[in-house]
């Protein structure tokens, strides 16, 4: 597929979330491909042509975790050791069953320039499901929030 071709069967992509109230609009990113990109308060949503249907991903970035802790030597010692806990506890939520409707961790990360963690979530939906996006996104960032806190959560225990 072109990029013509890509970024014209991404267009239903961008009036049916923006349809639901979403702020889309069509993108070319930095690895040389068209998506579809919101902006929402839950965090950023891209949606993508995948390999048999629209790849759908949402993530976010939870900045200062440890912006509290005063003494700065201190808040550096809490920051490094989430960022070893963090891959440690990626690898648990990787390997737990998913609940029914819950979408596959693709990524988490430990966002050195926010002070923060970093999740993505991503699934992939035929493109005859496309009148389904707005649902799918709603659904991706309510786990994407639940996710983060949920891992904030262990990492400041």
């Amino acid at each position: 597929m072109t990029r013509c071709d890509t970024r014209a069967a991404l267009e239903p992509v961008v009036q049916v979330l923006r349809a639901a109230g979403f702020w889309a609009y069509p993108l070319y990113s930095e690895d040389g491909r068209w998506l579809v990109a919101c902006d929402t308060e839950a965090g950023r949503v891209d949606v993508r042509i995948g390999s048999d249907g629209y790849l759908v991903e949402v993530w976010d970035v939870s900045p200062g975790l440890f912006f509290d802790e005063e003494d700065e030597r201190r808040r550096m010692i809490r920051e490094r050791l989430a960022r070893m806990t963090l891959t440690r506890l990626v690898e648990t939520i990787r390997s737990a069953p998913l609940a029914p409707g819950e979408e596959l961790l693709s990524d988490a990360w430990w966002d050195e320039q926010e002070h923060g963690v970093g999740v993505r979530l991503s699934t992939e939906i035929p493109f005859s499901a496309g009148s389904m996006l707005p649902d799918v996104v709603s659904s991706l960032l309510e786990q994407l929030d639940e996710l983060l806190t949920r891992i904030e959560a262990r990492l400041l225990d």
